[in-house]
């Protein structure tokens, strides 16, 4: 084994225990009471589906968002923690915003992976520092939007 495939499989097992973790913190979002049954049913998959890896999942196509907001009229700032797997890809992003009337809007990403059906990756800042803002933000004041295509079907909760 050269240098670069030891580099892949050390790639590939930090990504799962990194999804593991990120299992971990979606399961309880399933419980909450006033989530619909086909939310908190797609909720089940998608933790299901992170926790099986690298078995493939070619059935779920499932995207859960967390978002918060902070601020007042004068500055507001909003943040999203989104985690998406289809049969191609799983993608654990987040993005956020500012607004100052002064100067309007300011959009940004902050963290991404994305981990595709054949085994490729990329990543743009740090998992840790993902799992805080996520963390951070279910401990707030916060919005879960969960969107189910493996059925055909949409939900969102707000």
């Amino acid at each position: 084994m050269n240098g670069h495939e030891f580099e892949e499989i050390c790639r590939f097992d930090d990504d799962l225990a990194f999804l593991s973790e990120v299992a971990r913190r979606l399961e309880p979002l399933a419980a909450r009471p006033c989530l619909a049954p086909e939310e908190a049913g797609a909720i089940r998959r998608a933790v299901e589906a992170l926790r099986k890896l690298p078995e493939p999942a070619p059935e779920i196509d499932v995207q859960i968002e967390v978002a918060h907001r902070m601020g007042s009229e004068e500055f507001s700032e909003s943040y999203s923690y989104a985690i998406k797997l289809d049969p191609r890809r799983i993608e654990i992003s987040s993005s956020g915003s500012q607004y100052d009337p002064a100067v309007g809007t300011d959009s940004f990403i902050l963290e991404s992976l994305t981990r595709f059906a054949d085994g490729r990756t990329e990543q743009r800042g740090n998992r840790d520092t993902w799992l805080e803002r996520l963390a951070y933000a279910l401990g707030r004041d916060h919005t879960l939007n969960v969107t189910d295509e493996s059925g055909g079907k949409s939900t969102g909760k707000g």
